[in-house]
């Protein structure tokens, strides 16, 4: 077992190119932009302050935002993402973007009903905050500072997945899958809208496969076999891109039946995976100085 652990920190934190890790952090950074330019964040300040009692990192703050402040941190957020996605003081500027995108999340989703949409983003993300990028210049070059958070950002995903899927056995057993939550869940989800919810856009299929035991255990199955096995399919360079694939079917399902907008999580995903797919001497969008093998190892 020791040797086991040894071999998982020596690959985790194995030598790494710069343009990889600089990758990463632009497509994260692209990733919060969209989710900071497409929401209406000025709802929060409408919004009781009694109904604000989520747990969140903002907890702590029981008032009511002034609307200008929302926008003030949107804003912010925003000019932050620019400067990453333009490499001008990159890490300065995920910090920003990091904070302005974390606290309005937390003021979003510390009221009403509890929801997770942008967690596995901010999980994710805050591997960069430790995580020092190469400068313009020194993005061929092949550092173990370069290595580790591109890694990390996996490690995170194969860990959200991994707990999502054992908090499911932990909390209903085998009875998640063979039980008749799927068909409960579904069909909440088909009368979500008569309360005020999104009116599925698959609402005719959602139905059928509510009707249908078999199809309900299969996609409960799929789901919950998908995400105990995240840590596999992320640990194997091959099966990195099989997998963004079926996590967007996973979440796309999830929004197709029920009506709830998981973007946030296949976009995150790919982020991290799809480079991290390549060949470790393989740009994902430039062609500098060829690494080493040894440097940069082909796992």
């Amino acid at each position: 077992m020791t040797g086991l652990w040894r071999r998982i920190d020596q690959r985790l934190v194995a030598p790494g190119p710069g343009f990889r890790v600089a990758e990463v952090q632009i497509l994260l950074a692209a990733v919060i932009a969209l989710r900071l330019a497409t929401r209406d964040w000025t709802l929060v300040a409408e919004r009781p302050a009694a109904l604000r009692d989520g747990l969140t990192v903002l907890s702590w703050y029981t008032g009511i935002p002034a609307p200008w402040a929302l926008v003030v941190a949107q804003v912010v957020g925003l000019g932050c993402a620019l400067l990453v996605l333009a490499q001008v003081r990159p890490h300065l500027a995920f910090v920003g973007l990091w904070v302005a995108y974390t606290s309005l999340t937390a003021l979003w989703g510390s009221s009403g009903k509890v929801m997770h949409n942008d967690v596995l983003t901010v999980l994710v993300a805050a591997v960069f905050l430790f995580a020092s990028g190469p400068p313009r210049s020194g993005w061929s070059e092949v550092r173990v500072r370069y290595g580790w958070p591109p890694r990390a950002a996996l490690a995170v995903l194969a860990l959200a997945y991994f707990v999502s899927g054992a908090q499911k056995l932990v909390h209903s057993g085998p009875e998640w899958v063979f039980g008749d939550t799927m068909v409960w869940v579904l069909r909440l989800g088909l009368s979500a809208h008569l309360s005020g919810g999104v009116e599925p856009v698959g609402q005719d299929l959602a139905h059928v496969v509510a009707e249908h035991g078999w199809m309900a255990v299969s996609l409960a199955g799929g789901a919950l076999l998908l995400e105990l096995t995240a840590p596999v399919w992320l640990a194997i360079r091959r099966t990195r891109i099989p997998f963004v694939a079926a996590v967007t079917l996973m979440h796309g399902s999830i929004w197709l039946f029920i009506g709830l907008d998981y973007s946030a999580w296949p976009l995150t995903v790919a982020a991290v995976a799809v480079p991290m797919a390549l060949a470790p001497d393989r740009a994902l969008w430039r062609r500098p100085a060829a690494v080493s093998a040894a440097g940069a190892p082909r796992r």
